[in-house]
């Protein structure tokens, strides 16, 4: 790279430094907008979107007092949240943006419930004073109640509001409370992965059902101590135990878990994605089978009464290392359950939107890179749900267990990639290949083209929350699973036992041993 000389002057073109092809015009442009607030909080934002340009096209501003007067002048001007349908719908409102003081907490969560039941998309807009001051708390506007967990979620690097039931058209069904408070008020549970996405999201959705203790498992340092501190803030009364533990470790796993005498063990660590699994086998091995059995062993030992297992609709015909390790674990958990008086259960589902190094994190930081953001395959299509619908529903699954099920939650039709992308970029004003590109990459090693989560001819039985159903399967034979057990042990311990773990054992070794152990695996997309 050439180098700039001290005493060369450098010429800037500053009007075009921070243009790009893909941004030539304003993501508000033809925008058809509603302000909702009081009069003087419209009043400011009134201004402040006039001096934008090009401008959107502001319809009318919503006051929710009807003795405010200090309404924005020029602007047409409707009282009480009763107008908000009929305005919407008459006047074809693309986005609703909300600006309230933080001193009025209770109108704010009744117009953010209102928009999220109408399925409106909707922004906060913080007040200048709040914004002065630093009171802009805005995940503290959501509603908490247990039964129905909020949708909107605060996406990536440009911190865009985003309704994320509305992008999949999706609606949560309430939780049947009863049998979930009857598995965890008064119960010691313990939670694996509590720092990952849906970890984290079922420790605050425990805490809403009065559990004696929370232990939280991680065994990344960052991630247990922000879970921990949000606890502490949203559940200060709650007793916990932060725990920076990994569960391939088995000895320290039961000592752990010998300590605590759990209750209720819900095992979300696992390794994820797939394209990078399929590069790191032994490693997906290692944390999705072995971290698995050695907590599922610890829970019998020490007699914990629920073991709930978190799947994947990629252990279906695993096409990815991926999937065939969680599709161990699945037998594993099946197996022990026959031998144990712990009721082990499972529960499988697909994608879930807006969790760590998914799908709408990485689109967001492509938007505020400029563009464009990738889809694999125009064609391909995944199930979604959104992360508290999910953990909500694994809550419910467990609360339900006799033992052994395969639970699958409905995830509703399959979402096409490429239009997923486009909602989501109009859910923030943009216009597909106009503001932003959407540029087609290709399918990566290990990835199906369409999802399943269940095998075909297998029975299905539902059970009294119409989200979940239970996957009518035989568990494995005792002999075909030690054996499975006896191979993986041998390879991980192979050059120098569990200190130099999976030492000399390379890729195609694991994938041939993977085959052998699960016949329906198949080929993936990318071939």
């Amino acid at each position: 790279m050439p180098r700039i000389r001290p005493d060369v002057p450098v010429s800037i073109d500053l009007q075009h430094l921070d243009k790009s092809p893909t941004q030539r015009a304003h993501p508000l442009q033809d925008t058809r907008v509603l302000l909702v607030g009081t009069g003087r909080s419209t009043a400011q934002l009134y201004h402040t979107l006039g001096i934008l340009t090009p401008k959107p096209v502001i319809v009318g501003c919503v006051l929710l007092d009807p003795d405010d007067h200090d309404a924005p002048s020029h602007c047409r001007v409707l009282y009480g949240i009763n107008q908000l349908a009929e305005v919407c719908r008459t006047d074809q409102i693309d986005l609703v943006l909300l600006s309230m003081p933080m001193s009025m907490p209770k109108r704010t969560k009744l117009a953010i419930d209102l928009f999220t039941h109408m399925s409106i998309t909707w922004r906060f807009m913080p007040t200048l004073e709040d914004q002065l001051t630093g009171l802009t708390p805005i995940a503290d506007l959501k509603p908490q109640s247990p039964a129905t967990p909020q949708q909107t979620h605060t996406i990536g690097d440009h911190g865009c509001h985003i309704d994320l039931a509305q992008l999949i058209d999706r609606q949560p069904r309430p939780l049947d409370e009863g049998p979930i408070l009857d598995c965890l008020a008064g119960k010691i549970v313990l939670i694996t992965g509590a720092g990952g996405s849906i970890g984290s999201e079922l420790a605050q959705i425990v805490c809403r059902f009065n559990p004696a203790k929370l232990v939280l498992v991680e065994r990344a340092e960052n991630s247990l101590f922000q879970i921990d501190n949000e606890i502490a803030r949203r559940f200060p009364d709650q007793e916990r135990q932060a725990e920076l533990h990994d569960v391939t470790h088995a000895a320290h796993t039961l000592d752990l878990v010998d300590r605590h005498q759990p209750h209720v063990i819900f095992h979300a660590a696992a390794h994820k994605h797939v394209p990078m699994m399929e590069d790191h086998p032994a490693a997906a091995i290692e944390n999705n089978f072995f971290g698995t059995r050695s907590i599922a062993d610890a829970a019998h030992t020490c007699g914990a009464e629920r073991f709930v297992m978190i799947s994947t609709d990629k252990a279906v015909n695993p096409s990815s290392v991926m999937g065939a390790s969680k599709r161990l674990a699945e037998l594993y958990i099946q197996h022990e359950n026959k031998l144990s008086p712990t009721i082990y259960s499972m529960v499988r589902f697909g994608n879930v939107l807006g969790s760590a190094c998914s799908v709408l994190p990485i689109w967001s930081k492509q938007i505020a890179q400029g563009g464009p953001i990738t889809v694999t395959h125009p064609d391909m299509t995944r199930y979604f749900m959104t992360i508290p619908e999910a953990a909500g529903l694994v809550l419910q699954a467990g609360a339900y267990a006799k033992g052994g099920e395969v639970f699958l939650l409905d995830m509703g039709d399959p979402v096409n990639i490429m239009q997923l992308a486009e909602r989501y970029l109009r859910q923030q004003g943009l216009t597909p290949d106009r503001d932003i590109q959407i540029a087609i990459t290709g399918v990566r090693p290990g990835e199906k083209m369409f999802e399943v989560l269940a095998y075909e001819g297998e029975g299905m039985t539902p059970t009294p929350h119409p989200s979940i159903r239970i996957w009518e399967s035989s568990p494995p034979d005792s002999a075909r699973l030690q054996q499975i057990a006896l191979t993986f042990d041998r390879l991980r311990e192979k050059n120098g036992g569990h200190q130099h773990a999976w030492r000399g054992i390379g890729k195609d070794t694991i994938l041939n041993a993977l085959r052998n152990a699960l016949p329906e695996m198949v080929e993936s997309a990318a071939g």
